[in-house]
């Protein structure tokens, strides 16, 4: 019988380190910040472009110019870039949206 209650006691006082080291590891890891949902803000990057020689030279020319712009706009604002949109337009100058998390 005091066999059985010696085991219960260090059982019960097993679970209780475990319970603490469980919430200390949370805590260390700061697990709560992955789990938290992060709101995605669109930013506009706008394309300068100049007329020359009857053609438009933009600035963002292309989609890997504008991932490159938007990453660094998320970066400034200590955020993940998580997706971004080009649009080729012949006649005016490009367009470039960046979503950040």
């Amino acid at each position: 019988m005091k066999k059985k209650r010696k085991a219960n006691k260090l059982l019960t006082i097993i679970y209780i380190l475990v319970a603490i080291l469980v919430i200390l590891l949370i805590i260390d890891f700061k697990v709560w910040k992955y789990l938290e949902k992060k709101e995605v803000k669109v930013i506009d990057i706008q394309d300068k472009c100049t007329p020359f020689l009857n053609n438009l030279i933009h600035t963002i020319k292309d989609e890997s110019i504008c991932e490159n712009s938007c990453r660094a706009e998320c970066v400034m604002r200590d955020m993940n870039l998580y997706k971004s949109e080009f649009v080729l337009n012949l006649e005016t100058c490009n367009s470039c949206k960046c979503y950040c998390k």
